[in-house]
This record gives C-alpha cells, structure tokens and sequence, in this order.
C-alpha cells in the first residue's frame, strides 16, 4: 500500500504521525502492535483505541523511559525502558500523569507500578525513540494486535512498517542537506554568509553563519551554539547561552573571521515545550538535569554530529572550539575536523544562574577555564 514512500520516508512518517496524535502500527517479527505518544493522545483517539483493548494479546501498556520509571519507582527489567501495566480500569488521566511531571499533584497516587519482565521490548523502544525525535515526552501507549487487525488498521490509513527497516533501527545517520545560502551584512562591519542546512529525519534547519574572510588552509574560531530562544532571544537569566552566543560573536569579531553553527536543539535536544515543562520542575527545586530525568529524559539529548558534517561540508579541517562543554570536544575525536585549540566562554555568575553553572560544571563537567 505504501510502495510508494522509501523505507527512509516511511519511519519519517511515522514519527510525524505520532506528533499529530495518530497511532502508528509497528511489527518486529510475528508481531505487531499499535504505538500512541501519550503527550498527544486525545479523548477520541483513546476511545477508538479502547475496543482493542480486549483483543490484546498479550496485555496493553504504557513503555516509559528508565530515567522515568525510576521516579516511578517501577521496575526496570530492561536497561533503558519500562512497559508499565495498565489498571484495570482504564483511565485517560491517569496514562496521562504516568507520562507527564506536571500532573503529579492532580494524580498523586498513580501506583504502586508493576513491571512487564519478558515480551518484545523493542516494540516500546522504537516508539520512544520516535517520540524524542518528535520532541514529545518519551511515553507511549503500546497495544499489542494480531497481523489481521494490524491489516485491517493499515487499510484504513494507519502507516506500517517492519522494525528492522526504521531508520533508527538501522542506525540510519544521514548528512544533513543543503538547502539554500545567502549574503547577510552584519552591524559590526563583517561580512557573512548564512547557510541553511536540514535534517533529513527531523526535519529541523541548522544555520552556517560564515563570518569574515576565511581561510580553510588555516585553523578557524568556530562555535557550536544549540537553539535557546529563553536566553538567545529573551534574555533570560536562567542560563548562560546568550551571553555565550554574545561573546563568540565578539570573539570572531575581534579575530576578523569565524564560523557559529547555529543548531535547532533547544533545551538539549527535548524542545522547547519540553524545556518549558523542565523550567515548571525547576521552579519546585529541582535542578537542570534532575527536571530532564523527570521527564523521562538523559542529561543530555543533542547529536553534535549534525554540527561535525557540517563543517566538513563546508569544508573545514581545524578549528578552534569556542566551548565549555567537554561533549563537544569530544564529538570531534573521530571526524575528519581536527581541533586545535579550546577557547572557553566564560560568562558573568549571577544569583539566577549560578545554580545552573555550577550543576553544569559538577554534573557533566563543563570546563570554565582556557584548555
């Protein structure tokens, strides 16, 4: 039915479907199963998903992170998820809560939880990895159906497809592409180029802004600066990214050259609303990285491999890393881009932000001082 669409274009779908609220059908081996993000499923869809509770075999459930089921504290019997069993009454609001921080205190009494230990745990898997490439929470209603339903749904429009061809399953990393440059005059007096680069997989736009006159046969001031809009473009106190993005600009002001990588991965890779959603927990006491775990996140969800390809694409082979942060450091370890030198960003401490520098520097080991 879908012969049309690649392999490739078929996971894409499927991860947009769940962001739209659309369950998705997946099968690993002889089975198959239905997958919803909690995150967008609504009354109506959870009513239509109702009448395949009884025909689940084995039981329906709820797949949630470790970082998640910890704070649930429900069993972890496989490494880096949990499928979660379901009341047996079955509640809207309360699949809701088990995914979502924020409706702790309307549902204080979710649990106690009980563990699935054997089953197809690669069924939950992928569909936690679609919701973080969709930027949703990673929590997913997971109904197990028979190959003729699982027909039968896909005739009337639900999209399909073998595991073992998912794009994340198959490790598939491509480059991302170049769609479109352009000259962009900037106030200081340099000029620059702006280049636009997509993901072929999230679809998110990286931006290549080439500052100066750039020589590729020298090493070149380059930063690697991820999407904050709090503090890029609101100025917030919260954290330190604008000032960083501020003085990297100064620095490749002064040097007269430079590149700043500007990527779409807004609060380490959950989004922003799932930023939003951290900052709410934060509020309450919790700090940067805990308020991800709350989540059902890492610490650290971003690929800075996106920024290595395109560098090479641009043709670069050394630069000096404008970075505090030891995982960008070491992303280049195995590329082709040699780095030279590490020039830090230190910025101003303040009685709002000196939590968050000092989590970074004791919890992920961010380095404030030149290398």
């Amino acid at each position: 039915m879908h012969s049309y669409l690649t392999q490739e274009e078929q996971s894409i779908r499927q991860i947009s479907d769940l962001k739209f609220g659309i369950p998705i059908i997946v099968k690993n081996k002889n089975k198959n199963a239905l997958i919803i993000s909690i995150e967008t499923l609504t009354a109506e869809n959870f009513d239509k998903l109702k009448t395949f509770f009884s025909l689940s075999k084995p039981d329906p459930y709820i797949a949630v992170t470790k970082k998640r089921a910890d704070l649930l504290k429900a069993r972890v019997y496989e490494n880096d998820i949990a499928r979660l069993k379901i009341q047996k009454k079955i509640d809207l609001n309360w699949i809701k809560a088990t995914a979502d921080p924020s409706l702790d205190l309307e549902y204080p009494m979710k649990g106690p939880y009980e563990s699935f230990r054997n089953g197809d745990s690669e069924i939950a898997r992928i569909g936690i990895k679609y919701c973080k490439e969709a930027e949703l929470l990673p929590a997913t209603l997971v109904i197990p159906i028979d190959g003729e339903t699982a027909k039968k749904l896909e005739g009337e429009g639900l999209l399909y497809q073998n595991i073992s061809n998912s794009i994340i399953s198959k490790k598939s990393n491509p480059n991302p592409v170049l769609i479109s440059s352009g000259r962009v005059p900037l106030r200081y007096g340099l000029s620059s180029k702006v280049s636009v680069f997509r993901d072929p997989i999230s679809l998110s736009e990286h931006y290549a802004v080439e500052i100066g006159a750039l020589d590729f046969s020298q090493s070149i001031l380059t930063r690697l600066h991820s999407a904050c809009f709090t503090g890029d473009i609101l100025h917030s106190l919260k954290c330190d990214c604008g000032e960083q993005l501020d003085l990297a600009i100064n620095k490749i002001k002064k040097a007269k050259c430079g590149i700043i990588l500007y990527l779409n991965q807004e609060g380490r890779g959950i989004g922003l609303a799932n930023k939003m959603r951290a900052y709410k927990l934060q509020d309450a006491g919790l700090d940067t990285f805990e308020s991800n775990h709350q989540l059902g996140f890492e610490d650290d969800e971003r690929d800075f491999t996106v920024g290595t390809k395109i560098l090479k694409e641009l043709g670069v082979k050394k630069i000096d890393l404008l970075t505090n942060n030891p995982l960008k450091v070491a992303n280049f370890k195995n590329s082709d881009i040699q780095i030279v030198s590490r020039v830090p960003l230190v910025t101003r401490t303040t009685n709002e932000n000196k939590q968050y520098l000092e989590t970074k520097k004791r919890k992920s080991g961010h380095i404030f001082a030149q290398n």
